[in-house]
């Protein structure tokens, strides 16, 4: 099973480094993770973000999260979740987004692995004065593949993901799709405050001018 999945991660990345995009750019984006539980049955987590793209010389967006899940057994686990984004378009317009989204995740534990595997799907609506599709819902479904090593007695926890998007409506922009492949590392600075670093690759399919992003997210997360 572990060999399957690291085979097919391999072909993945080559597969992305195959299909070349016209565009390219490197982005950053920083963001902080608060998290807690209620009743010891709600999980739920909030989380300011903070893009930059154009070479990371400009400011992209500013978006905050809100995430509610509740774990129904040991290995899956229900969500859903908001998102409030400002963004600023290529025309330097600005663009007002709230997103909502369901989601469901299997995870499974094989001795210091940990695999995990996430369905989600979301409707994104824009400000009808700053973007031409007004309040017609963006809908997409998303598929996410994680892979983390956690050694106990260890602080360091590296971990790998490959994510993909595929938009359902509107019509005009169905079947567009989006690769994200991920690697990164958690350092558990305290019991309650973990530090994080990833490269993230990402590519777009079937646009115009499809664009090839890499990505550098820095993080903090605070277990309340």
């Amino acid at each position: 099973m572990c060999r399957k999945i690291y085979f097919l991660f391999i072909y993945i990345f080559l597969f992305s480094y195959s299909a070349r995009g016209q565009q390219e750019d490197f982005r950053t984006w920083i963001n902080i993770e608060l998290e807690d539980e209620l009743f010891n049955l709600i999980d739920f987590s909030v989380a300011p973000e903070l893009r930059l793209w154009n070479n990371s010389t400009r400011l992209d967006g500013i978006l905050g999260e809100l995430d509610v899940s509740v774990p129904l057994t040991k290995f899956f686990r229900l969500g859903i979740y908001y998102r409030y984004e400002l963004d600023r378009d290529r025309r330097d317009n600005l663009k007002n987004a709230n997103r909502f989204g369901a989601y469901a995740e299997l995870d499974e534990r094989i001795g210091d692995l940990r695999m995990a595997y996430r369905a989600m799907y979301q409707r994104e609506y824009t400000n009808i004065h700053t973007d031409a599709l007004g309040m017609i819902p963006v809908s997409v479904h998303r598929h996410k593949i994680t892979l983390k090593y956690r050694k106990k007695g260890w602080d360091l926890t590296p971990g790998v993901s490959a994510e993909g998007f595929f938009t359902l409506n509107p019509k005009w922009s169905a079947n567009q799709e989006k690769l994200r492949l991920t690697a990164g590392i958690r350092y558990r600075l305290t019991k309650k405050i973990n530090l994080g670093v990833d490269y993230k690759f990402q590519q777009e399919f079937y646009e115009r001018n499809p664009l090839t992003s890499h990505i550098l997210s820095i993080g903090a997360e605070f277990e309340l």
